[in-house]
């Protein structure tokens, strides 16, 4: 793992973009853990995934954690950490909604805690997804194994459908970010978003 320190001004990348770890859950799943600090393969889950941003083949300018509790550990990391606007761990899109609004650069890339393998380029393929339909407000990862809408690059200006969205107590994520105008981007490597969303498969996936 490469040390973990805040991620200083990135002069002429291809584009700018912030991004978002989701780790603001309860973690219902994991029997109320913190899904950040899970142990996988000698190190937490936060970990890995805030390694594998800072080493996207084109790096985020800023890295926000979304949390909604162990908030002083995650500061540890050396980022940025961020609550919910709403009260009661009303889900993803919740920590989605608050980052929305303080993004400070063109696009959002959002991340879950749990998915620790994410390709190395999979900011620099949703952009290129995007910049090929100027139209798109934001594109999001899908494999054979279907949609994985919580891997997504969003422009800001989808946060006030997501509000609504928000308000209204409507549906799936897949379904927000469909009606927001994001677009599907195919990756081959299903394994690559392989997420823990309960002990038994994260045994499973650490042997």
């Amino acid at each position: 793992m490469t040390e973990l320190t805040p991620l200083e001004t990135i002069e002429n990348p291809a584009f700018y973009y912030e991004a978002l770890v989701l780790a603001g859950g309860r973690g219902s799943r994991m029997e109320g853990r913190d899904k950040g600090w899970i142990m996988w393969q000698g190190h937490p889950l936060i970990e890995h995934v805030l390694d594998r941003l800072k080493n996207q083949t084109v790096p985020p300018h800023r890295i926000t954690i979304s949390a909604n509790r162990n908030l002083d550990a995650y500061q540890q990391t050396g980022h940025v950490v961020l609550s919910d606007d709403r009260a009661g761990y009303l889900g993803p899109l919740a920590g989605i909604e608050s980052a929305l609004v303080r993004c400070r650069q063109p696009l959002l890339l959002v991340l879950p805690c749990d998915t620790p393998a994410i390709p190395f380029d999979l900011a620099e393929l949703l952009h290129s997804a995007m910049a090929a339909q100027p139209s798109a407000q934001g594109a999001y990862a899908t494999t054979a194994d279907g949609p994985h809408p919580l891997c997504c690059l969003l422009k800001p200006s989808v946060g006030p459908l997501l509000s609504k969205f928000l308000d209204a107590e409507q549906g799936r994520i897949v379904d927000w970010l469909n009606t927001a105008g994001a677009i599907p981007v195919s990756f081959n490597d299903a394994e690559a978003f392989a997420n823990f969303n309960d002990a038994t498969m994260l045994q499973e996936k650490d042997q």
